[in-house]
């Protein structure tokens, strides 16, 4: 890295910050999630979202851990996760930038890759709202670039297999990085020996070890509540096919040209019996390979077992889209269009740029902006009103649980399942609108409940089981994101038990 290349990824860098501006404070609910274990991780030292309760809620226990770091130095949460995230993603562009280089692009076409990066209207979404998606898009970079020379000496394969762990403390999906890893480093052999390709076992497999004892000792599971939060059925029959819409969408928005590019310079290598992308150094090719399986591996992993994919859980696919897409571009122009090949990449960039700032300025930000303002009107609010007029041990169930567990100090009962296994157990039998309009979770005693729906009021003046509904607060959020884009209403009720003369 020379003054020159700082200077381009500095541009870039500032390109991403430009970008983001107009979604500066902006807020996720799950962004009170993981304050609120935050929190307890520093006040009560467990992974908890209800105090005294320890859950594997929380999908990145290391995004947790650095924000209560932040709250036992006095620092604001909220304000320092936007910092975080933001300074995770623009230092992303500097990685892209490394990686390119490191793969041998030269200076100008990894100055094209970081600069399309910089732009990637899903990496500033998710870079602006205080998640640790874009920690997860750093981290897995890093992995990727450890690996292209984790062969070369111990002390690089030692820190290929911790920057593999770690990644999967930052989000769960890293885990399939492990057998894509195993499958690269055994297929690409080169010249290293078996104990060469595979000293980073050493560290990774005790480490994970260690980590799912303590975990499973800690909360009683070995795994996030995620999997089956929002997990359906495996399934490989035809319907596979329309359950690839949704990432489709989601990718080709933004990356869609690179990706292209791509996989029509992979198929043109296949058929014309090329080697693999353009990698001349033995070394290099399982940790190039690893990012080219990643990319699909990833989405067709999400799509066999029926996930509830959002753009944030396919943005960590994006950098190697973009590098690897960049790279194939210009091994294609440059064989064929030789004289032109520059101007021709410049292009290609440009328009990929130009596609981002148009879909971020026209699709993302205000859904982002109106869902953000929706969460403070409502319920930041309504958690507030729950902190103010509730007993201190009121058990309160709702489908989102960021803000209103947070600000209320009440325990919760996470409809979504996400921190509740109870109700974890539950959404395995039955999906979510059966198990509220049967008021299945009524069992567990809760004194309130939050209803999320297209219909106002749905449940005013309801007795189900022996409750009765009673509507004490509600508002409007005019957009839940680009999956539903529609106006809903939250409405606060309080449930009092009518069954046996008791009232309110």
């Amino acid at each position: 890295m020379t003054r020159r290349d700082y200077f381009i990824v500095a541009a870039c860098m500032a390109v991403m910050v430009i970008l983001s501006l107009p979604l500066t404070g902006s807020m996720t609910d799950d962004t009170y999630i993981h304050m609120q274990y935050a929190r307890n991780l520093a006040d009560a030292g467990e992974l908890s979202f209800n105090r005294g309760d320890p859950t594997y809620g929380a999908t990145s226990p290391l995004w947790v851990f650095l924000l209560s770091i932040v709250y036992r130095l006095g620092g604001d949460m909220a304000h320092w996760s936007r910092i975080l995230s933001l300074f995770f993603g623009v230092a992303s562009a500097y990685m892209v930038y490394r990686l390119a280089l490191g793969i041998g692009m030269g200076r100008y076409l990894s100055a094209l890759a970081a600069a399309i990066f910089s732009s990637e209207a899903w990496v500033i979404r998710w870079s602006s709202v205080g998640m640790e998606s874009s920690f997860a898009v750093f981290i897995v970079i890093a992995v990727i670039i450890s690996s292209l020379g984790a062969t070369r000496s111990s002390a690089r394969s030692l820190l290929f297999g911790s920057l593999l762990f770690l990644a999967y403390l930052v989000r769960p999906e890293a885990l399939l990085l492990f057998p894509l890893a195993v499958i690269s480093f055994m297929i690409f052999r080169g010249s290293a020996g078996l104990l060469r390709r595979f000293r980073w076992l050493f560290v990774y497999l005790p480490a994970m070890a260690v980590w799912l004892i303590m975990i499973k000792g800690h909360t009683g599971t070995w795994f996030p509540l995620t999997a089956g939060a929002k997990q359906g059925n495996i399934d490989l029959s035809a319907i596979i096919l329309t359950r690839a819409v949704v990432p489709a969408r989601i990718i080709t928005a933004t990356v869609g040209l690179p990706l292209a590019v791509l996989v029509l310079f992979l198929l043109f290598g296949i058929f014309c019996n090329r080697k693999l992308l353009f990698i001349d150094d033995e070394r290099k090719r399982p940790g190039i390979f690893l990012s080219l399986i990643w990319i699909f591996a990833l989405p067709a992993a999400y799509l066999l077992i029926d996930f509830q994919i959002i753009s944030r859980y396919l943005i960590p696919v994006s950098p190697f889209i973009i590098v690897l897409g960049t790279a194939s571009a210009a091994v294609f122009f440059e064989h064929y269009l030789r004289r032109s090949s520059k101007i021709i990449l410049s292009l290609f960039a440009a328009l990929v740029m130009i596609q981002n700032v148009i879909f971020l300025n026209i699709v993302v930000v205000e859904p982002t902006k109106a869902f953000s303002d929706g969460l403070q009107k409502v319920l930041v609010k309504m958690g507030i009103y729950l902190s103010e007029n509730s007993d201190r041990d009121d058990l309160v169930a709702a489908p989102d649980i960021g803000a209103i567990g947070y600000y209320s100090g009440r325990r919760i009962l996470d409809l979504g399942g996400l921190v509740s296994p109870e109700i974890n157990k539950m959404r395995s039998a039955v999906d979510y609108e059966t198990l509220i309009d049967r008021g299945d979770y009524l069992i567990f005693g809760a004194d309130y409940f939050l209803d999320r729906s297209t219909e106002p009021m749905r449940f005013s003046g309801r007795v189900i089981k022996g409750i009765a509904f009673t509507p004490v607060m509600s508002g409007t959020v005019s957009n839940l994101g680009i999956r539903q884009p529609s106006e809903v209403t939250y409405v606060l009720y309080r449930l009092d038990n009518i069954s046996d003369g008791a009232g309110p």
